[in-house]
């Protein structure tokens, strides 16, 4: 047998041998880069081949929601100008939002988002309450029938508008594929006047009602009177009530607020109380009696609402301690935590626990006047001794506190530290007029007058009301 014999390698020297291994790397990377373009030419190839066989398709839009594609129509809306609008109405409910509302009603989540932003740049359409009513336009073209028309290939989204105040209307409106604009246009509004007369029979709000008066403007009117008439113990059957008041119609002809008392007056046993509304000088109104004294007086007649008056001022016997003395003020039983109001602007001197009366609040006012409020259940938050508090302002609750057989307010007014009687005070006024403020006063008399003689004459007459009728006309 042949032998063979076998060399052993030559040994490399270290230069060699780095040499080497480079170039093996070199060889690598060349096979590498051969292969990945052999791939990416295959995909290319795949690529074109799709665009041959496939038609053309519109280039994709990234987007968190998928995007709405223009209607089959799109490319002809502009020779299809001009567009007609329909428009569908909803109103928010409970719990409701504004995209809801429009996703309820069909329209795209992009396209509504949209519209939604474009809106928020001039309103935020979380301040829209229950009930506020919105209008969903669509567009048509006008030279499509409508028995031709069908929601996929003509209609498409065109905005929505609503009225969040009586005096302006907010529009959105498309300008173009997503693109909106919000504006806000202002509502200009008519005014009309309304003139009742009427017997009460039961109560003021009722007559006031039945007079075509709507509940806001009952309660002002209440408000006028209570400083001079305490309603839940004057008013008798028989007693007249006279009222001028407007109302706001928009274009068309739809009531769109409620205007303002013009002119009030109520024969109260005979005797006549009567009110005219005029402009201040720094553009407010108020009211003015005949010889210019403001409605408002320095204190209210009664401090508490709906309560019953359970004992009046005088010498009575004690309905606990069982002798009789003096009761220095008016007892006006009510449910425990019916509100307190302040009678008059003034300053807290007292507020506390104060022996038989129990919690206590004392207010001085004007002109050496004081008010006393005691057994009450608490104190209105942020009270205490040294604040202002204003006319009206809640200053605590009906309780019984102290020494009291059940849940009532006792009311005192005190004139220079003596106690008087509240039912019989002659009140002052808060302000009175100038010598000019009076003739601007006769002049609104003079014009008032005209217009009730006017409208009580009128042929469009309201017969809501027995004896006498709630006239209505047009300015």
């Amino acid at each position: 047998m042949d032998r063979r014999e076998t060399q052993a390698p030559e040994e490399l020297q270290p230069h060699e041998e780095a040499a080497l291994l480079a170039q093996q790397a070199r060889r690598r990377r060349a096979r590498f880069r051969f292969t990945l373009a052999v791939f990416a030419g295959l995909a290319t190839i795949g690529w074109l081949a799709g665009q041959l066989l496939l038609p053309d398709m519109p280039t994709p839009v990234l987007s968190a929601k998928p995007a709405p594609s223009e209607p089959a129509l799109a490319a002809r809306w502009a020779s299809l100008m001009p567009m007609q609008r329909t428009h569908e109405s909803d109103s928010l409910v409970a719990g409701d939002s504004l995209a809801a509302l429009l996703a309820r009603a069909g329209i795209d989540d992009v396209e509504a988002d949209a519209a939604l932003d474009a809106l928020r740049a001039v309103f935020d359409p979380r301040k829209l309450k229950v009930g506020q009513k919105v209008r969903i336009f669509s567009e048509w073209p006008n030279n499509i029938p409508a028995e031709k028309r069908t929601e996929d290939n003509t209609k498409r989204f065109a905005g929505f508008d609503f009225i969040p105040e009586p005096r302006q209307r907010l529009v959105v409106r498309r300008t173009g594929h997503l693109d909106f604009d919000a504006v806000k246009q202002e509502r200009p509004l008519s005014e009309r006047f309304f003139f009742t007369d009427t017997l009460i029979s039961s109560s003021v709000y009722e007559a006031a009602r039945g007079g075509g008066m709507s509940p806001n403007l009952v309660v002002e009117l209440i408000r006028l009177f209570s400083f001079s008439i305490d309603f839940q113990r004057d008013m008798r059957e028989g007693d007249q009530l006279e009222v001028l008041f407007t109302r706001r119609f928009d274009e068309n002809n739809q009531l769109a607020e409620e205007g303002d008392i013009v002119f009030a007056a109520l024969t109260n046993r005979g005797k006549r109380y009567a009110y005219w509304r005029l402009a201040n000088d720094d553009g407010t109104h108020g009211y003015f009696d005949d010889a210019g004294r403001s409605v408002q007086r320095l204190l209210m007649k009664t401090p508490v609402d709906g309560a019953r008056l359970s004992s009046r001022f005088g010498m009575r016997r004690h309905p606990i301690l069982g002798y009789t003395r003096l009761h220095r003020g008016l007892d006006f039983a009510a449910p425990r935590g019916t509100p307190i109001y302040a009678a008059g602007d003034g300053q807290i001197v007292a507020l506390g626990r104060n022996g038989d009366f129990g919690k206590y609040i004392r207010i001085r006012h004007r002109n050496g006047y004081e008010t006393a409020y005691a057994h009450m259940n608490g104190y209105a938050r942020r009270l205490k001794k040294g604040v202002r508090v204003k006319q009206g302002q809640v200053i605590g609750y009906v309780g019984s506190t102290g020494l009291a057989t059940g849940p009532h307010l006792h009311y005192e007014v005190l004139r220079h530290k003596k106690p008087v009687n509240p039912r019989d005070l002659e009140v002052p006024a808060q302000t009175s007029l100038t010598d000019a403020g009076l003739d601007k006063l006769r002049m609104a008399q003079t014009a008032i007058g005209t217009r009730i003689n006017a409208l009580a004459t009128d042929d469009n007459r309201l017969h809501s009301l027995p004896r006498r009728s709630a006239t209505a006309a047009r300015q």
